[in-house]
């Protein structure tokens, strides 16, 4: 039905761009840096998307889950803010963040590669443009990634003076400021300063003290300089730095997948607690601590980046240098709940009744809930350092022949401290009455050497053919400790939690290296119509577990992941420039996928390798003015995954499931408009309006927990006065109040998530100076 839907959706937009007027507009297009060298969207041989920062800035995204909504195949979960999974045609890194993982799709910004997705992430703010590029990048992009790429690219300074500021306030008191000034500083020299704020209240409420949760304090700051001789030698130069602090997130327990103990979720239908909004989570106290802490996430960070090109007869040089250095720290509650709700024991009493009463059937495993009831929050702190290099030479003479050849390094200190404990009023669950801590620090080299030529066949024909030689170092040493045993309601309790058995301590490492080819063939066939073919390999390392549970699992790794895509895509213009419709059909074939889950048997993650996935689809956007002011615009994408030959390390046969996480069938539609030619005021008002759709997904490999499809409604009117400097805006984010989770892990029976944002709208105020 739906994809029935979509079908008539693109069929209607074409036939529509057929009949359309020659009064119209013709669309606008962005010149992008993929593949390393500046050329037009419609004639780059690879799969996609680019938002220019006018239009990041207006539609009010913010950050990668902003984005996620609006891009083909393109998906994101999150467990917490430092926790993202970006999914790209169906390939994720579920919580891998142990300090030797690697992200399967890659974020760039300013061409300078961020290896931990969350604790280096930061807003996107004065944007030139981002980039979204599906598929494995092998070869150029800068390191090699699997999934496909983020590349985000900042607005650069202008010798030209120009500012602009932005004011914008909305509901849960949400405050935003924004803004940049740029100018020259001499002949040569140019410089730019800008700066974005972000303030609101939680969107949830601690109903167990009164408090609210998931708000946000974010501040980010970036300055530049910029040098250009007018002739050989330009360079950039970069430093940012980012403060964001939220107080915790908000777990909601949901019975689902297979009948288990059911603990939280029942404990949620004892305390009336049906809003998805409203959780009781703990305050924790660990050992060595002299007071209870609150939930609460904060990171905090800076980075530099330098950009130097220097030309020479017949070919550039050019040197990216970037450092990153991050400070994060979370302390979250993973049920939502637990026995801290009970004043007494004899409230705790009440709840068994309950609990005996619902279930009266011994055999059934809900009966042993409320018994089984226990808490387990979890504290992680990382210091994160990031160095990378890279040398790149690229040709300049024009003639059928062009190349670019390079070298490129990195290297990554991530110390990370991760404390569990685990608290259960009946005793139940000697295992999980303790506390344990995990000490792991971890060192990460990556070397490669990369090059391309491509050859001018016909005038209209061109071959590129390239390969990057990679080789990841990675080691560490680890500690596991049992720090306490025993907890506030059982003290005698002498078995330390799991999944530590054992104290103990250990180095590890190992090294992979992989030669990764890709050829392109690309024919422009009319000056309105591009295609393309592209043989392409992506590869990376392999790695070790976050908190492993003894000596063994510390020091055998999971395997590296490589992927072989094959794809063949289009892009044309027609109806005289007024529209626009470019596809791309893909066939992926992984080996050892990579796989992180919860294990309840150990109750701890393992990281498996799923034998071999499958993924095929095709995506496609369109875009279409029929007349002046009118812009509408669609893009989807259907993809079908399929692991193969995945037998889960707990036993579970996955052989033939969805690939997790992964929804089928997603696309977006919309349309901007300004009245022009009305009367007045009219003429200069805005609307615009977007419906993006998600089909259903598995949230693990075993197709157990589904989360149900949703769409999301996001509208905005803007009055811009034709010979003003300023703008006003009235916007709403998910206008139909949406509940949707961005997150949930399976456990006893229980899918305990987290819930994406809920109805947001507000105004702002936008002034531009020169």
């Amino acid at each position: 039905m739906l994809r029935d839907h979509l079908a008539t959706t693109v069929l209607a937009a074409g036939l529509l761009a057929m009949a359309g007027t020659a009064a119209a507009q013709e669309l606008e297009e962005i010149v992008v840096t993929a593949q390393k060298r500046e050329v037009g969207l419609q004639t780059a041989p690879v799969a996609i998307t680019a938002y220019s920062g006018a239009t990041l800035e207006e539609n009010k995204i913010y950050d990668v889950m902003d984005l996620a909504n609006s891009v083909p195949a393109f998906s994101l979960t999150m467990n917490t803010p430092l926790d993202l999974e970006l999914n790209i045609r169906g390939v994720t890194n579920t919580r891998l963040d142990s300090p030797t993982a690697d992200p399967s799709v890659g974020l760039f910004l300013d061409e300078v590669y961020i290896g931990r997705t969350g604790g280096l992430n930061t807003d996107f703010f004065d944007l030139e443009r981002i980039e979204v590029i599906r598929g494995p990048q092998g070869v150029l992009l800068g390191k090699n990634v699997v999934g496909g790429a983020l590349s985000v690219i900042t607005a650069a300074p202008q010798f030209d003076r120009s500012g602009r500021v932005l004011v914008s306030a909305g509901n849960y008191n949400s405050l935003q400021t924004s803004g940049y000034v740029t100018g020259g500083l001499t002949d040569r020299w140019a410089g730019r300063l800008s700066f974005q704020t972000r303030d609101r209240d939680g969107y949830a409420h601690d109903v167990l003290h009164d408090r609210p949760l998931e708000n946000l304090t974010s501040r980010q700051v970036r300055g530049q300089l910029l040098y250009d001789n007018d002739d050989d030698l330009r360079a950039r130069f970069s430093l940012d730095y980012n403060n964001d602090w939220t107080n915790g997130l908000n777990a909601v327990a949901v019975a689902g997948g297979p009948i288990g103990f059911r603990p939280w979720s029942t404990l949620r239908d004892f305390l009336g607690m049906t809003d998805i909004r409203q959780s009781t989570p703990e305050d924790n106290l660990y050992a060595g601590e002299r007071w209870e802490q609150t939930n609460n996430m904060s990171r905090e960070g800076f980075g530099f980046m330098a950009n130097v090109e220097k030309d020479f007869d017949g070919f550039s040089l050019t040197s990216i240098t970037g450092y990153r250095d991050a400070t994060s720290k979370q302390l979250y509650d993973q049920t939502g709940g637990g026995p801290d709700v009970f004043d007494t024991v004899a409230d705790f009493g009440d709840y068994l009744a309950y609990v005996a009463n619902r279930f009266p059937d011994p055999t059934d495993p809900r009966s042993l809930g409320a018994v089984l009831l226990f808490s387990s929050p979890v504290n992680e702190q990382a210091d994160i350092e990031q160095f990378s290099q890279e040398f790149r030479l690229t040709s300049t003479t024009e003639g059928r022949w062009d190349w670019i050849a390079g070298i490129y390094f990195k290297h990554d200190e991530i110390f990370k401290f991760d404390r569990f404990f685990g608290e259960n009023i009946t005793g139940a669950l000697p295992v999980l009455s303790g506390e344990s801590h995990w000490l792991n620090d971890g060192k990460m080299d990556s070397i490669a050497a990369f090059g391309q030529v491509g050859f001018d066949i016909t005038d209209t024909l061109k071959l590129s053919v390239g390969l990057r030689w990679t080789k990841d170092e990675k080691e560490g040493f680890v500690q596991g400790i049992a720090v306490a045993t025993g907890d506030r309601f059982n003290p005698g309790d002498t078995v330390p939690l799991t999944p530590l058995v054992t104290p103990f301590a250990t180095d590890y490492g190992d090294d992979w290296s992989k030669v990764t080819p890709q050829a392109i063939l690309e024919w422009q066939a009319t000056d309105t119509l591009f295609l393309y073919a592209s043989i392409a390999e992506g590869f990376k390392g392999g790695g070790y577990e976050d908190t492993p549970a003894n000596v063994a699992a510390a020091t055998i790794s999971f395997d590296p992941e490589e992927v072989t895509n094959y794809e063949v895509g289009f892009k044309s213009d027609f109806a005289e420039g007024r529209a626009r419709l470019n596809a791309s059909f893909f066939f992926m074939d992984y080996t050892d996928l990579q796989v992180q889950q919860t294990n309840e048997d150990c109750l701890c993650n393992l990281t498996d390798n799923a034998s071999d996935a499958e993924i095929k689809g095709v995506e496609a956007e369109f875009q279409y003015s029929p007349t002046d002011g009118l812009l509408l615009y669609a893009s989807g994408s259907f993809v079908d995954t399929e692991y193969i030959e995945f037998i889960e390390s707990s036993g579970v046969d996955s052989s033939g499931n969805q690939l997790q996480r992964t929804p089928e069938l997603q696309y977006n539609v919309g349309f901007d408009y300004t009245p022009i030619g009305a009367a007045g005021w009219a003429s200069n008002v805005t609307f615009r309006l977007n419906y993006s759709y998600q089909d259903e997904l598995y949230w693990q490999p075993a197709n157990l927990n589904e989360e149900d499809a949703y769409g999301l409604l996001d509208g905005r009117i803007t009055y811009a006065p034709a010979d003003a400097n300023w703008n006003f805006g009235i916007w709403g984010k998910n206008l139909t109040d949406e509940e949707y989770r961005t997150n949930i892990i399976p456990f006893f029976g229980e899918e305990v998530g987290q819930y994406g944002a809920p109805r947001t709208y507000g105004v702002d105020f936008a002034y531009n100076f020169e």
